[in-house]
């Protein structure tokens, strides 16, 4: 009976050793996540359309990603409101382009559509924990859309 009583105190100690340094089931930090967009910097046409891809690597379990378009993330707004996904295109007004949604299981693949004026944009995929401490990870992706 000491013996399964010590077997247990030790199995106790190494779990919250374990949880304490930030392991899990997988052993992954969040802290150790990192997010790439590629390509990291393109040109496109004006109403021209590029697709880009989000690598995350370190993520405990499924990887996904939110995407938005920086120059529209102003007065409060998310810079989401101009993601689509399917037949209906967001009702607008987006002068800073579009992001359509390509594999709406994970983010990971979006198709930016450029404004019809030119200008630089930055779109960047968001990676984020759901617990506390909330730990947010991006890359972002630098779009000119040249006349």
């Amino acid at each position: 009976m000491d013996s399964y009583r010590t077997l247990s105190i030790g199995a106790l100690i190494s779990l919250i050793a374990t949880a304490a340094c930030g392991g899990g089931a997988n052993g992954s930090n969040p802290n150790n996540v990192t997010v790439a967009v590629s390509p990291m910097s393109v040109t496109i046409p004006a109403s021209g359309e590029v697709t880009l891809q989000a690598t995350i690597k370190g993520s405990p379990g499924a990887p996904s990603a939110t995407w938005f378009i920086a120059e529209l993330a102003t007065n409060g707004a998310s810079g989401s409101q101009c993601n689509w996904s399917g037949a209906t295109q967001p009702a607008g007004p987006c002068p800073d382009g579009t992001i359509e949604i390509a594999d709406a299981s994970a983010g990971l693949t979006v198709k930016y559509h450029a404004p019809s004026t030119a200008g630089t944009f930055h779109v960047t995929a968001e990676w984020s924990t759901l617990f506390n401490p909330v730990v947010v990870k991006d890359g972002t992706a630098v779009i000119t859309v040249a006349p």
